[in-house]
């Protein structure tokens, strides 16, 4: 990394934002949201500790990247690689509005993770970028009143921007089998509490049920129903061995009784 470019989160005092406590404590470490005035408060050219997610909901401005202006006009998302240096400015008088997220994870698909150094931008259309501000809100939420749900809520948000995302690119309908497999683990692990999963599994993945169990026989060599309950099983001797109670555990899975 060149020590010229910084690397470091540029916060304008003007805009909304949110910082956790303890930089360490997850994968989300960057929220914010509103309108922009780039052109009267250009952002320096910086590099991110972690994946940043922009969604330009209103404007056109101008992105710095690798030393080249690239004007970028809503409604878009981009993803900027962490060794990708860049920064915004705009027309004077111009307005922009925008969210955004920075990871400490990488985005769940290939064709979303930029080159190292790079970016990837996405086209949005208007129903994209109203389920990307629920997403956001519910984000900002779970941050500004933490509780015991709020890290399920953030990593289930973060599964549903990255599948977002990737029927916006296009290659949904191309994802290979083990893509798949991966989101539909992810998918599990972040809804530890749905115990009949396989619904919820064929509306993310877009599958038909007889095409999950085709999907789940060929990688795990059972049923997705089987697979989800080995994986809750898992997550419950973990957190015994942890000290949590059953009771705790139950309510967690998704259980009305502990016993």
């Amino acid at each position: 990394m060149p020590r010229e470019i910084p690397r470091q989160i540029q916060i304008p005092r003007s805009h909304p934002h949110w910082l956790p406590t303890r930089p360490e404590g997850g994968d989300l470490q960057f929220l914010s949201w509103g309108g922009r005035r780039f052109g009267r408060q250009p952002v320096p050219v910086a590099m991110h500790e972690g994946w940043v997610y922009i969604v330009l909901i209103r404007g056109a401005p101008t992105a710095s990247i690798a030393g080249r202006a690239r004007r970028l006009a809503a409604p878009r998302a981009v993803i900027f690689h962490p060794d990708c240096a860049y920064g915004w400015t705009d027309r004077p008088e111009a307005r922009a509005a925008l969210l955004c997220w920075v990871w400490m994870s990488a985005p769940a698909h290939d064709a979303l993770r930029p080159p190292p150094g790079g970016w990837r931008a996405f086209r949005l259309d208007r129903d994209a970028v109203r389920t990307l501000e629920r997403l956001h809100a519910e984000c900002v939420a779970a941050v500004a009143e933490p509780n015991e749900v709020s890290s399920l809520i953030l990593r289930r948000a973060r599964l549903d921007l990255d599948i977002l995302l990737l029927r916006a690119s296009g290659r949904s309908g191309r994802a290979n089998a083990a893509a798949r497999f991966a989101l539909a683990v992810r998918y599990l692990d972040h809804h530890p509490s749905q115990l009949e999963p396989v619904a919820g599994l064929c509306a993310y993945l877009q599958v038909a049920p007889a095409t999950l169990k085709a999907l789940f026989r060929r990688h795990a060599g059972i049923s997705p129903r089987a697979y989800a309950l080995r994986r809750r099983m898992e997550r419950a001797r973990a957190r015994l061995e942890a000290g949590a109670s059953v009771k705790e555990i139950a309510a967690e899975l998704g259980y009305r009784h502990a016993n």
